[in-house]
């Protein structure tokens, strides 16, 4: 299987994995909505009260199951370890640049099926660490960036993308990180790329 391949095969995983989170989404908003009668008020004969040794079915209600759960929670966590304390718009750039490294075909990434494999590679993200915390406000981040990202796949014009395909790599100080297109020397971003975050 060559590269190209591989990577489409990567990339349509990830839409099935999407679409079944989609699917199972829609499945617990049917089963809502049947529950609750659809919204709309229905005229029934009250059900006689039950006696106090009745039994209550305590089922507790399924979960929704989030197909990228485990690749936004290693990008959150990569994210926090990387650029925590940079603006929002840099925050995303992190995000991007493993998605780039994801889509590029580049066979040092051939092996890396998911995003998540991407984030864990050894040698490839210092600041990823599995201990590091899910913040909710990176969560939130990596999620609208792979929304982004997905609606990027299907041609639907300028996502708001602030880092381009090109650059995979990236080098900080703690205070800023620095994106380029080589692994060593090559252009380094320049931003600018329109953000779609307030700063």
């Amino acid at each position: 299987m060559t590269r190209v391949e591989r990577r489409r095969q990567r990339q349509r995983q990830i839409v099935l994995r999407v679409c079944a989170g989609v699917g199972a989404l829609a499945f617990l908003l049917a089963c809502v909505l049947l529950l609750t009668g659809g919204g709309e008020a229905e005229e029934t004969e009250p059900e006689p009260m039950e006696t106090a040794d009745a039994v209550v079915d305590v089922t507790p209600e399924p979960e929704a199951i989030d197909p990228l759960k485990a690749d936004k929670e290693a990008l959150a966590r990569m994210v926090w370890g990387e650029a925590r304390g940079c603006s929002t718009t840099e925050q995303a750039a992190v995000v991007w640049c493993a998605l780039n490294r994801f889509d590029s075909g580049d066979p040092y990434y051939a092996n890396c099926m998911t995003i998540y494999d991407i984030v864990t590679q050894p040698a490839q993200f210092s600041g990823y660490d599995p201990e590091n915390p899910v913040e909710p406000d990176i969560l939130a981040l990596v999620e609208d960036v792979l929304v982004r990202w997905m609606a990027e796949k299907v041609c639907v014009g300028d996502v708001g993308r602030v880092l381009p395909a090109e650059y995979l790599y990236f080098t900080g100080d703690g205070r800023v990180n620095t994106f380029r297109d080589q692994y060593q020397g090559g252009n380094t971003w320049d931003w600018s790329l329109d953000s779609p975050y307030e700063e």
